[in-house]
């Protein structure tokens, strides 16, 4: 599994979308036709599915489709002139997994962080303190324009 590849392939809508739609095949897209699918590659979608679903160009969905593969994504399998696509859900846990532990933080993590915060930290300027110069600049800048007024006279 390489973390990388499967950001870079999820980063796109459309391959995105069809991990997502992979999920639930049959809801998705319908029974597909072949009974071959069902026995020797249960979960999978024709190409021709997956591109009318997603309204783009063969060329495309091809690309899309190839991409997903390199990164592991899904698995395919050629069925008399048709290919056919599958969640490769091995990986997808195993990136889900890898995920949470070295990306997202965990609730343990949050504990640890909130233990190290002192709320009452005071040695950060207050809004009255940070107001006045910006006050001061203001002044100091209608001050300066009005005499370059005056000089112009």
């Amino acid at each position: 599994m390489d973390p990388l590849r499967i950001l870079k392939a999820l980063s796109n809508p459309h391959r995105l979308d069809i991990i997502l739609w992979l999920k639930h095949p049959e809801k998705e897209f319908g029974v597909q036709v072949h009974t071959k699918t069902l026995i020797d590659f249960p979960n999978s979608v024709s190409v021709k599915s997956i591109q009318k679903r997603c309204g783009v160009s063969q060329s495309s969905i091809s690309t899309f489709m190839s991409i997903l593969e390199n990164a592991e994504l899904v698995e395919s399998r050629k069925i008399d002139q048709y290919t056919y696509f599958r969640r490769n859900e091995e990986v997808i846990r195993e990136f889900g997994d890898w995920y949470n532990k070295e990306v997202s933080i965990q609730s343990d993590d949050i504990d640890k962080l909130l233990e190290t915060l002192n709320l009452e930290d005071t040695s950060y300027p207050t809004t009255e303190e940070t107001s006045a110069p910006g006050e001061q600049l203001a002044a100091e800048i209608n001050t300066k324009g009005s005499d370059h007024d005056e000089n112009r006279k």
